[in-house]
């Protein structure tokens, strides 16, 4: 009698994953409803593997918090979207839901008495009307909102919300528009703390200053800056979050965390 031993073999995956999600937040169940992690995540291009890569996202979050991931993925693309948003193979299916927000009309967010929703339609299609009309309709329902609203009247949110509508402008490029149609609207808005104003002065104080004196102060305000960022994203701060907090661009923010 012949015994044949097969060997075994145990291979060892060694991967090191570093994944920054676009935005991240616990949501408290109601009416006895179980409490779920909402991530969503913003794509300007179509993604081969998107699929594969939110199947990815919501076992790592899964194994690490034991919750429930609603996953949502906002298409802002040029092109058409193609995205798949589906994983389906041989016992294993995910699913998570894709948004082409270019298909929404930003009226309708405008129609909201809901900041945060209003604001989304940044980033929604503008139709027939140029981007400075769509703009200056945006700007103008949140500042009805944040003038009439008790809950928002008297309070620092106006200008919150503004800082948060030039954050996701980045993501279509109307960063310029949203500054010029602030101005043309005579809104009160602190542009001092604005990144581009901060720039602004920057290059000014060179200009009258030593050369090496300047960029030593630049680099350095840079650095701290820098630092900042890191501290709040240890601490679990999404990038769109730092991004409004530190009024930088969302990829400044991702290549702060990618250098460290």
């Amino acid at each position: 009698m012949f015994i044949y031993f097969i060997p075994v073999y145990y291979p060892q995956i060694q991967v090191t994953q570093e994944r920054e999600l676009d935005f991240l937040k616990k949501i408290k169940g109601r009416n006895g409803a179980e409490d779920y992690l909402l991530q969503i995540e913003f794509q300007t291009k179509n993604e081969l593997r998107m699929n594969a890569r939110m199947a990815e996202y919501y076992g790592i979050l899964n194994r690490k918090h034991d919750l429930i991931v609603e996953q949502y993925v906002i298409y802002i693309g040029d092109e058409p979207m193609s995205m798949l948003n589906y994983t389906r193979q041989k016992k294993f299916y995910h699913e998570f839901e894709i948004i082409d927000i270019r298909d929404k009309s930003y009226l309708e967010f405008v129609k909201s008495d809901i900041p945060e929703f209003v604001i989304l339609g940044i980033l929604a299609g503008f139709g027939q009307d140029k981007p400075e009309i769509a703009v200056k309709n945006i700007l103008q329902r949140i500042v009805t909102i944040t003038n009439t609203n008790k809950r928002y009247k008297n309070t620092l949110e106006k200008e919150k919300y503004l800082r948060q509508i030039d954050v996701m402008s980045q993501l279509r490029g109307l960063q310029n528009t949203i500054i010029q149609t602030l101005k043309n609207m005579d809104i009160t808005f602190d542009i001092t703390k604005d990144l581009r104003y901060q720039e602004g002065e920057l290059i000014g104080k060179a200009k009258g200053e030593a050369e090496g004196e300047a960029k030593g102060e630049a680099k350095g305000e840079a650095k701290e800056k820098n630092k900042n960022i890191l501290k709040g994203h240890s601490k679990g701060m999404t990038i769109v979050e730092l991004a409004d907090f530190f009024d930088v661009s969302i990829e400044y923010v991702k290549k702060v965390i990618k250098s460290r």
